[in-house]
């Protein structure tokens, strides 16, 4: 089982919680992930990681697809994987929504699972191709903008012509510029790890990507997701399940008041009912989201709270001392995942949980639950 921790994304006032990753990478922990939304981007902060950490790996989770085109993607990922010494960096991309895509990217959301298809594919030949610059065989010039046009080697180009990406861009007013290529060397290639929650996108992240981060993710759950990824590997002859990485999510929060605890997280499981279907059917709470989703649409939001039952929230959450948090790691650790990304507390509504301190010595609890002390 790896082990990971996140940089909130969420906060107005960006910051790294920089003594829990110290803390983390000090116990044993294997990764430390980024995220963004509209606040803070993804990017950035691993850059500052790679300066103060030795060891961990550091990931997207996630850099989103219609932020940045995925030459550009690749090239910062380079660029990071450059200043933390080569064979440290995870392509953790996903897909977004449409209010991310068409409220704030200013892209037309299209054809997501066409878009992802090719977003790896030119990652990939990013990641294949970068170093490839060549004095001498068969070569072209990459491009007439250069004052002295570089030269490659022919099939070192990075090309993609489709109804969501366009490389070098063939559309109207193109100037038919040639393919570039990728001038900066790399270590080994990054493996490419995609949020997915649809049946078609998470069949197609069993088939072309390296890794799955699953939304909502629970113990339980891995019975209603295996069929899906089966699809996806059956497209992929020769690849192994057993290579194939599942990173979960595990929201936590330390309370000796167990019931206070599972109450910080009711918050998140209204405001993203609609998103969490698939989750509570596949643990036996049919129905809940319509409930959570009428009530708050009557404007009843008390009551939506009070409606998730605590059974759910403790099942998806962890929550309680730091006793009663080991125990109940072993489920998660059973659950089928490869490996668990650590939050810690609710990730809604900036200012709710103001009162919340982090407590510092559960990192450890959680290394010494997986074995790693």
């Amino acid at each position: 089982m790896k082990l990971a921790t996140e940089v909130p994304w969420q906060d107005r006032r960006f910051t790294i919680p920089l003594e829990r990753i110290r803390r983390c990478e000090r116990f044993g922990f294997d990764a430390v992930f980024t995220a963004e939304g509209v606040g803070n981007d993804g990017l950035t902060p691993l850059g500052y990681l790679a300066a103060v950490t030795e060891r961990l790996v550091l990931g997207t989770h996630i850099a989103t697809v219609t932020a940045r085109p995925p030459t550009v993607l690749a090239q910062a990922l380079g660029t990071i994987d450059a200043m933390a010494g080569g064979g440290r960096v995870i392509a953790g991309v996903g897909g977004g929504f449409p209010s991310s895509c068409e409220g704030w990217h200013g892209r037309p959301w299209g054809r997501p699972v066409r878009r992802m298809r090719d977003y790896v594919d030119v990652l990939r030949q990013v990641f294949r191709t970068a170093g490839s610059y060549a004095a001498d065989g068969e070569a072209i010039e990459t491009t007439e903008l250069f004052a002295e046009p570089t030269r490659a080697r022919l099939g070192d180009t990075v090309h993609c012509q489709s109804t969501e990406i366009s490389i070098p861009y063939a559309g109207e007013g193109a100037l038919g510029v040639r393919p570039w290529v990728s001038a900066l060397e790399r270590g080994p290639e990054p493996p490419v790890v995609l949020a997915a929650v649809g049946p078609q996108m998470i069949a197609l992240t069993a088939e072309i990507a390296d890794g799955w981060f699953p939304w909502g993710f629970a113990p339980g759950m891995m019975p209603t997701f295996e069929p899906l990824l089966a699809a996806g590997f059956e497209r992929a002859p020769g690849k192994r399940r057993e290579d194939f990485d599942i990173w979960a999510l595990v929201d936590l929060v330390v309370s000796d008041d167990v019931r206070s605890g599972l109450d910080r997280f009711r918050p998140y499981v209204v405001e993203w009912a609609e998103q969490m279907r698939l989750q509570t059917e596949a643990l036996g709470f049919a129905g809940l989201c319509d409930r959570l989703i009428e009530l708050t649409g009557a404007g009843r939001y008390d009551e939506a709270l009070a409606a998730v039952p605590d059974e759910f929230v403790d099942q998806v959450f962890l929550v309680g001392s730091h006793t009663r948090i080991a125990q109940r790691l072993t489920a998660w650790f059973e659950s089928g995942a490869t490996g668990l990304i650590f939050r810690y507390g609710p990730q809604v509504q900036v200012g709710r949980h103001a009162d919340l301190v982090e407590d510092l010595d559960v990192w450890e609890t959680i290394a010494r639950a997986a074995r790693r002390m």
